[in-house]
């Protein structure tokens, strides 16, 4: 009425207003009141989760809590309650859904890459990445997993939903793809597959289409829906890919708040906001800029409690403090979770890598040190072909498998076999010429000390209950042939097929970090008994950790200058002045003739 000073707005709570609903939060510290709506009528609720790969980060949140996760029994790599890895869009999950849907079956023999007698599944890129034996093989998995995901709904009270993109690839059969063919797994082909990028109306219908199955599974399932804050890698649109993203992101967000307010049976959770309001100094992302930081996961998490944790409700706000120190998720080596589309950013490197038509000389391979010294090699114009195969803790923790043509398959992506793929092409190429005499591999397996270090340690205490006082050569060889028995053999192989083998030590800046330097004497011990073994059997050595000591009066300058995000250094690495010096000592390697030892150039 005119003449007063009421507005609709005076009688909004707290809640309704930027300034105190949001500004006067300390990001990290403070709950956010009245954020969500979500009332559940059961305690302690059997809790699934299925989507992108944020997905996954609820699932370790909600293990590391003792709340009652249901994990896959079929997935047991990823932290999963299902056996199919992320699904990114709405449109897959229907698929899993309408495998045994009598109304809208779903061709469970369709999607699967055939190569090397090996089949591979295109609707699980991760799954099996060593390939099926057989189609019969690869379709009753996938069954299986379908019957599963059903057993699991039927005992599920919440499901989370993450959506986590608008674009997809499918095929002339409109079959959907969790990820592009040929980026994890299978050989990308233009005259199958093609582009789409989900409407807004495709999005909700499928979204109702899911929530009538599951009503039709277990009528009293809840359905969370989130949108995952992490970014796209890249688009295929022609738009900026800031741009898609937040176009992808406004649409997922826009039907998941269009469900959430006219279904009943969907709910909406708002990590997205969450991760994204605006924050000073912000704790919420990794130095990439894209993935999420454990602090952040445990400060969306906290939210939830209030959703599946009634005692959370009870307590008075100014109680609701977050201690950022109670995260207790398992952080995955590198600070990342299992993200396949992560390995975009890898396929522009597989891009250029193709089986060798003429065969180089010098090859490769091993963690990201063998990435590193690819770059130096090719900055001094040394040709060689190569590189990074796996990281480090695949290597350490045996994510491969030995095989008598390949030497060994790796198991840690499909990335990484098509990596070695290239590699192993040019070895064979020697191998099939009879010119191994000119083939030099250069390579840091069995090395990973910062790994193998700890393993080390485990197998002490078990071959010495009572403790040890000093560790001698034999105690290492012992252990070299307990727990590197594999890699030992990958070596050896290679040797005997006449290839020139240069195993290259781990660099030298473990001395020169307080987290690390207790642990050097350690370091060096090991390559010293690594040499005294490889030298056994004919590999040389190259201990680039010891002749970097005697020749280098500035070390601090080749150190790499990465600090993690517990502010611990980067003690495994070193800088590109590092791998450029390591480059310029190896090359005279690579024209001799084959040494016993190379201790130093």
């Amino acid at each position: 009425m005119q003449g007063t000073y009421s507005t609709p707005y005076n009688d909004k709570g707290e809640a309704s207003f930027w300034r105190t609903a949001v500004a006067s939060i300390t990001l990290g510290q403070d709950i956010f009141p009245l954020l969500h709506q979500i009332t559940l009528n059961i305690n302690n609720p059997r809790i699934s989760s299925i989507g992108s790969c944020f997905a996954q980060h609820v699932g370790q949140w909600l293990n590391a809590g003792g709340y009652r996760f249901n994990q896959s029994k079929l997935e047991m790599q990823q932290v999963s309650s299902f056996a199919f890895g992320n699904l990114y869009t709405p449109r897959c999950l229907l698929q899993w859904l309408n495998i045994n849907y009598a109304r809208k079956p779903f061709d469970t023999n369709s999607a699967i890459y055939i190569d090397n007698n090996k089949f591979y599944d295109l609707l699980r890129p991760s799954f099996n990445p060593a390939g099926f034996d057989s189609q019969t093989d690869l379709v009753a998995a996938r069954i299986a997993a379908a019957a599963e995901m059903r057993t699991t709904l039927v005992e599920t009270d919440v499901l989370i939903l993450t959506l986590g993109l608008t674009e997809a690839w499918k095929d002339s059969n409109d079959v959907y793809y969790p990820s592009c063919p040929g980026v994890i797994s299978g050989l990308f082909d233009d005259s199958i597959y093609q582009f789409h990028n989900f409407s807004y109306e495709e999005l909700r219908g499928d979204l109702e289409d899911i929530a009538s199955q599951l009503n039709a599974i277990n009528p009293n399932i809840h359905i969370i829906l989130t949108v995952s804050p992490v970014p796209l890698t890249a688009t295929m649109t022609d738009k900026h890919i800031m741009v898609a993203n937040q176009h992808s992101k406004s649409l997922l967000r826009t039907v998941a708040g269009f469900l959430s307010d006219n279904n009943p049976r969907f709910s909406y959770f708002p990590s997205y906001e969450i991760i994204t309001v605006p924050c000073a100094q912000d704790f919420r992302f990794e130095t990439n800029l894209r993935s999420v930081t454990p602090q952040a996961i445990n400060y969306v998490m906290q939210h939830f409690r209030s959703v599946i944790d009634k005692t959370v409700l009870a307590q008075p706000r100014q109680e609701q403090k977050i201690n950022l120190l109670q995260a207790k998720v398992n952080r995955p080596d590198n600070n990342e979770v299992v993200c396949e589309e992560e390995l975009l950013e890898t396929t522009k490197r597989l891009n250029t890598i193709q089986v060798p038509q003429t065969k180089y000389n010098v090859t490769l391979f091993g963690d990201s040190h063998m990435s590193k010294l690819s770059n130096a090699f090719n900055n001094i114009s040394i040709q060689h072909c190569g590189g990074m195969v796996m990281n480090g803790s695949g290597f350490s923790n045996k994510k491969f498998s030995i095989c008598d043509t390949e030497y060994f398959v790796p198991l840690e992506s499909a990335i990484s076999r098509k990596l070695w793929s290239a590699i192993l092409g040019n070895l064979h190429n020697h191998e099939q010429s009879g010119t191994t005499s000119n083939s030099t591999i250069i390579t840091n397996l069995a090395m990973q000390t910062h790994r193998n270090l700890s393993r080390l340690g485990t197998w002490l205490k078990q071959a010495y209950p009572e403790g040890i006082t000093k560790i001698t050569t034999k105690d290492f060889v012992d252990y070299f042939n307990d727990d590197l028995i594999e890699q030992m053999s990958i070596l050896l192989k290679l040797h005997e097929h006449g290839h020139r083998v240069i195993v290259v030590s781990d660099p030298p800046f473990s001395q020169y970090f307080e987290e690390s330097s207790s642990f050097t004497h350690l370091i060096y011990a090991y390559f010293d008994a690594m040499e005294y073994v490889l030298t056994q059997l004919g590999i040389t050595f190259f201990n680039a950790a010891t002749t970097f000591d005697t020749e280098i009066a500035d070390p601090e300058n080749y150190t790499s200058t990465i600090v993690f995000p517990d502010n611990k250094q980067d003690w495994a690495h070193g800088n590109d002045r590092y791998y450029t010096w390591l480059a310029q000592k190896l090359a005279p390697l690579l024209h001799q003739n084959a040494p016993k030892r190379a201790r130093s150039a």
